[in-house]
């Protein structure tokens, strides 16, 4: 299920939310204004990381050349293999090597999650 809402999605692997706990990865990032390739890039990991083993969904919200990117994961141990895996470890060098001017990575525990949609 894909939810759009003014600047952002989310997206749930399963078409609802999961009950937590479950971990989220927070990047967080400013782009370079030249970013040859990203594009293809972003799409192509987009697709490789929703086939992975323990991803649950997904948020995504722009601000110009600001985003905010949430993946969800059922543990750790899927977080860990998706940051093993090689096109997300070429996404990563090319981002370092050029397309961000600064990004921030987190990685979260989710105790608790409350919704409202109307």
């Amino acid at each position: 299920m894909t939810t759009t809402r003014q600047h952002g999605e989310m997206y749930w692997a399963l078409g609802c939310a999961p009950e937590p706990p479950y971990y989220a990865s927070i990047f967080s990032t400013l782009k370079m204004a030249h970013r040859p390739g990203y594009a293809e890039m972003d799409e192509a990991t987009m697709k490789a990381a929703a086939e992975q083993d323990g991803y649950l969904g997904h948020q995504v919200v722009h601000d110009g050349d600001r985003t905010i990117f949430i993946s969800y994961w059922r543990d750790m141990e899927a977080i860990r293999a998706w940051g093993a895996h090689d096109l997300h470890m070429q996404a990563k060098a090319k981002g370092r090597s050029g397309w961000y001017a600064w990004y921030r990575s987190e990685i979260v525990r989710v105790e608790h999650a409350a919704e409202l949609s109307r």
